[in-house]
């Protein structure tokens, strides 16, 4: 299936809320296409170039995501909540004239359910850690620090890695694997 990607520094997984701020007319024109299509699209990681102003090569892996609110903000720029659905790969992509990217993705299988492991919940109270130190963000209202898909994909989202190390994580085939790959990084927080 084609859908349009939107590479950014940051990764969205299935489950979690992306707030974004859009103010380039491809960006634009992307979001009043999926409001009249009813569709979503995809964000990739970049794997080199910028955000904004020219096109960027993503990584071929990346989240589907639906628009679940959108506002003017006080600064006059679209402001919109994406919320992420599945995990896809990307097989091919396009620049469009307007610089837009548009992928042909393959959907990959929604995760299994992974048990939460003792090795898991050293993770979760890492992750509820991390989450108090981040400013009000609606992507976080609830927490499922039981539930290890929701840790795992929660970590992927917030930790600050590489575009590289992210990617390796991300293409990992089980939220398993990644868990297991994120315990050996020995993640180090300070207390507030």
């Amino acid at each position: 299936m084609q859908m349009p990607l939107f590479p950014l520094s940051s990764v969205v997984m299935p489950g979690g809320l992306m707030p974004l701020r859009l103010f380039e007319r491809r960006y634009i024109d992307m979001v009043k296409e999926c409001f009249k299509t009813g569709t979503g699209f995809g964000v990739c990681l970049i794997k080199s170039g910028r955000e904004s102003n020219s096109p960027s090569v993503p990584f071929p892996i990346g989240t589907s995501v639906s628009i679940i609110d959108f506002d003017q903000g006080s600064d006059g720029l679209l402001q919109i909540t994406a919320r992420g659905e599945q995990e896809f790969t990307v097989l091919s992509y396009e620049t469009s004239d307007s610089g837009l990217i548009i992928g042909e993705v393959e959907m990959l299988p929604p995760a299994i359910h992974t048990p939460m492991e003792n090795d898991y919940e050293l993770l979760a109270e890492k992750l509820e850690l991390i989450l108090s130190y981040l400013e009000t963000d609606t992507r976080f209202n609830e927490q499922h620090l039981d539930d290890a898909n929701w840790v795992c994909h929660r970590l992927l989202e917030v930790l600050p890695l590489t575009p590289d190390a992210k990617f390796e994580l991300l293409q990992m085939t089980s939220n398993a694997d990644r868990l297991q790959a994120l315990n050996g990084l020995q993640i180090e927080i300070a207390e507030k």
